[in-house]
């Protein structure tokens, strides 16, 4: 199983073009799995629930039925992104297996979802978490103002200085692949492993696995990052 786990907040303009392109991609592509897509829906005050709920169901989108499983978690309450990874990887070790892959994306369409096809395959290749980089040759970035992108620079290299973890370069980037049997063995020796709850979660789960696990294989993939 290959779960993908996509944390929301106020995303009633992006998610049914973003479920319509996990369609297509699943409908293009020859897989010999059924997705899971595990959308976790962090205390949205828009109508991203409402649209959530229809969705699943009408089990269709587009008046085309699904080509991956739709399933959905609630938060009362806008708990943080660290919170909302939680979630969505609890789910995925009381439901999965050791040779399943887990992949966090964000909701918003800034991350294609076919690179996530590339990410599966380095994975399957031997690696144990896949990081899709803005650091990477042939990375392309679109729509992010030049500030944010130095600003963005200059954290990678502090990261990189302070926490030295091979080849890695995007220490913040939340499209990632990780092996199940990974990170649910380093869940069950630290019941805190994830602890942060707001946007450091990104960078906590991947200091916590390289401290983990030294012998640990990362590796990275060339990243498209859509703004625009």
């Amino acid at each position: 199983m290959i779960y993908y786990i996509l944390p929301a907040y106020n995303e009633e303009q992006n998610i049914i073009s973003l479920l319509d392109k996990f369609n297509n991609h699943f409908g293009n592509e020859n897989y010999d799995y059924k997705p899971q897509v595990i959308i976790i829906d962090d205390g949205s005050n828009d109508k991203t629930k409402i649209i959530l709920n229809k969705l699943s169901e009408e089990k269709q989108i587009f008046n085309k039925k699904f080509k991956f499983e739709l399933i959905n978690i609630f938060h009362k309450r806008n708990m943080g992104l660290g919170e909302a990874i939680k979630s969505g990887m609890m789910y995925c070790f009381k439901n999965g297996s050791t040779e399943d892959i887990i992949i966090t994306m964000d909701c918003d369409n800034s991350h294609a979802v076919e690179q996530s096809k590339k990410m599966i395959e380095v994975i399957k290749s031997g690696k144990d978490v896949v990081i899709a980089s803005r650091y990477r040759k042939d990375s392309e970035t679109y729509g992010v103002p030049n500030l944010r992108i130095l600003l963005s620079y200059f954290g990678c290299i502090i990261f990189k200085i302070a926490f030295p973890i091979k080849h890695v370069k995007d220490y913040t980037c939340g499209y990632r692949a990780f092996r199940f049997e990974k990170i649910r063995k380093a869940f069950d020796l630290d019941k805190n492993f994830f602890s942060e709850k707001g946007f450091t979660a990104s960078v906590d789960i991947i200091l916590k696995l390289n401290k983990f696990n030294k012998s640990l294989f990362f590796e990275e993939v060339p990243m498209i990052l859509r703004y625009d």
